[in-house]
């Protein structure tokens, strides 16, 4: 996998070797536990900078939140996605550029890829916590980073928008995470209670059931509504 695989301009590609990256580098001499040590050891087989994307690279002007963003190759040891150790370059690379680099990782197993981001919180838009959000899994040859927006905030706010919600419009990216995520839980909550209340013999237990499961689907419905506007 490299840049120009990915449909990115040549300009921003990292050429092999200066593009390698060893494993040590990102847990020697910092504070690692023993657990992410060895997420480090014995999931991934190679860390590689594949492309950086700036404005020197694009023509693309950086934005107020964001100077640059690295394309990062992750190859995979084991089917275990490694959420681990993308967070820990992600908060990493974040502090030491003073919050203004982002990474898009490209993990590999096999000749499948998907492509990952860590999203920092964001309270006002509801997301309360900083993740890990990977996308679902493409051929590697069918694998492409798109660059879309005015600015780099922007390129950003599309590139996690295709990865987490498979649509690359950047607006509100944050909220429509958050809506995304409560869309899921009450649809699976709302399985549970159907069955459930298939299940239930007695009158007073099926007609609790029944008044949570509309209350559910009423919640699911709203919340559906105000992921479109």
């Amino acid at each position: 996998m490299t840049a120009l695989t990915l449909g990115l301009p040549s300009t921003t590609a990292v050429m092999h070797p200066r593009g390698r990256l060893t494993k040590e580098r990102f847990y020697t001499n910092t504070k690692v536990g023993k657990r992410l040590r060895q997420h480090f050891i014995e999931d991934i087989d190679s860390i590689t900078m594949l492309a950086v994307i700036r404005e020197q690279e694009t023509g693309i002007p950086a934005g107020p939140l964001t100077n640059e963003i690295n394309v990062i190759g992750l190859e995979q040891s084991t089917e275990h996605p490694p959420l681990e150790v993308m967070e820990h370059i992600a908060r990493t690379r974040d502090e030491l550029t003073r919050h203004r680099s982002r990474i898009l990782f490209v993990c590999m197993n096999g000749s499948m890829t998907k492509f990952a981001v860590f999203r920092n919180a964001n309270v006002a838009e509801g997301l309360t916590e900083g993740s890990v959000h990977m996308g679902e899994p493409v051929e590697c040859e069918s694998a492409r980073v798109r660059l879309n927006g005015t600015d780099l905030d922007a390129v950003w706010d599309s590139l996690c928008a295709e990865t987490i919600l498979g649509a690359s419009d950047p607006t509100r990216v944050d909220r429509r995470i958050v809506s995304r995520t409560r869309i899921m839980r009450l649809t699976k909550e709302i399985d549970q209670l159907e069955r459930r209340h298939a299940k239930a013999v007695q009158i007073g237990q099926r007609n609790r059931l029944w008044d949570e499961l509309q209350a559910k689907r009423r919640e699911l419905e709203q919340e559906q509504q105000g992921e479109t506007l």
